[in-house]
């Protein structure tokens, strides 16, 4: 697991070198500023990786609520703190922002292990299930505010998969799962969802509709992929990487660099690591000695999974375009720290599956 993990970050250095460096020299800025950001934020996640497979992961369970209810606290302050970026997800730091969204899919997955380690004179009925969905929809409701959608259905897809895997009814779940989706259609209807994210939507569904503006992203994606046939152009050859014609291509659209200067087989190379690593979170579930290490092994992995599925298939049309960092490959602390904790959690719960008997 770690190999694949230092893979993934020394390709991420490559491709957020390969499409920064022209940018930034047109800007007047070093063209290494974005690459050595990214260095410190990735020494920064090994150590929280390494501190995290130190503590014994039984114990994490004992301090599910403070950091939950400090994570809560964290997504207060930032809406109150003002917007940055023309939009409030982030506390200034000084020179960094911290994004209190990503540490808040960590604390949810403890809060929710903790719950179901002492779920065992539960019923496990319908009621259950709405108490354990009231842990999402706290954090979820904040984080709603800032606005931020996609986090929301991850931290909902975390409780589905969770709850799966632990024996809540299917029929429960999918009655959620449909109210999930009335609920949508409900704040579509009614003008709660905000006019860019319909943009994107409707650029999902038909992305020919507004090429120049919310279809955009997609359709330079697709060229840029599709340029990259086989092979690929070159590490720092690729056309529309350099000429920075796709937004945010160093943080939601990273893989779009790797598809088109790596080509098929560098993205194909990269969806193995990714499989690899989710096939081992689920091994490190199957092998977990505690209730509690196998629902947050398990929630770490599904939130894994949907993170990299949307990532993914936004930039080749299979999802609509959502602000979505790909786990270890994105440019950004708050993205890459939050996944090397998460990681840190696996190994630590791997690491002490056999207990020591004296």
């Amino acid at each position: 697991m770690l190999a694949i993990v230092l893979i993934l970050c020394v390709l991420s250095a490559l491709a957020v070198y390969s499409c920064t460096r022209s940018d930034l020299v047109k800007h007047g800025h070093p063209p290494t500023a974005k690459l050595m950001m990214q260095i410190v934020w990735l020494v920064i996640g090994l150590g929280a990786l390494l501190a995290t497979m130190m503590v014994d992961a039984s114990k994490l369970g004992r301090l599910a609520w403070p950091i939950y209810l400090v994570c809560l606290g964290l997504l207060l302050l930032v809406l109150v703190t003002g917007p940055i970026r023309g939009t409030t997800r982030w506390i200034s730091l000084g020179p960094v922002n911290l994004q209190p969204a990503e540490l808040a899919k960590i604390a949810l997955i403890l809060m929710l292990g903790l719950v179901l380690s002492r779920s065992e004179d539960e019923s496990w009925d319908f009621l259950f299930l709405v108490r354990t969905l009231a842990y999402v929809a706290a954090p979820a409701m904040l984080i709603l505010l800032q606005p931020d959608l996609g986090t929301p259905i991850v931290m909902f897809f975390v409780w589905l998969v969770m709850l799966y895997a632990f024996g809540a009814n299917p029929l429960h779940l999918t009655a959620f799962a449909l109210a999930a989706i009335m609920l949508f259609a409900g704040a579509w209807g009614f003008g709660l969802i905000r006019p860019h994210q319909k943009a994107r939507m409707v650029a999902f569904i038909d992305p020919g509709a507004d090429p120049e503006g919310a279809g955009y992203h997609l359709r330079q994606s697709l060229i840029a992929i599709g340029s990259g046939h086989l092979w690929g152009q070159g590490l720092f050859h690729g056309p529309q990487s350099q000429g920075s014609f796709i937004p945010d291509q160093e943080t939601d659209f990273i893989f779009t660099v790797i598809g088109e200067e790596l080509g098929f087989v560098g993205a194909a190379s990269v969806v193995v690591l990714f499989g690899l690593l989710l096939y081992r979170g689920t091994m490190v579930a199957a092998s977990a000695p505690t209730i509690f290490g196998r629902a947050v092994a398990m929630g770490i992995t599904a939130m894994f999974v949907l993170e990299v599925m949307t990532n993914i298939g936004m930039t080749i049309g299979l999802a609509p375009v959502k602000g979505m960092a790909l786990p270890f490959l994105s440019y950004g602390g708050s993205s890459l720290v939050t996944s090397m904790i998460a990681v840190g959690i696996l190994q630590s719960i791997y690491m002490r599956r056999d207990p020591i008997v004296f």
